[in-house]
């Protein structure tokens, strides 16, 4: 799932609840490009998720620093 940053803590548990045995699931997203004005970084569902999974050792969490798309993505994400 990507933009994972937009969805709430109640969006995040819908989907993940409702995968079946094997299923492998990948959430992204970037706390600094929310968009919704009821979300923070704190209030996110991906931060939910990631604070709530850390300790099943069944997941991973990834943290990549920098903006890999362009530079006017970069200069976006700094200035708007």
């Amino acid at each position: 799932m990507d933009e994972c940053q937009n969805l709430t803590a109640s969006q995040i548990k819908t989907i993940i609840t409702r995968c079946g045995e094997g299923t492998k699931i990948v959430c992204s997203g970037n706390l600094a490009q929310i968009d919704s004005p009821y979300l923070t970084p704190v209030t996110s569902g991906l931060t939910y998720m990631v604070e709530r999974f850390k300790n099943f050792e069944g997941s991973a969490n990834v943290h990549l620093n920098g903006v890999v798309r362009s530079r006017l993505a970069e200069f976006a994400e700094e200035n708007l």
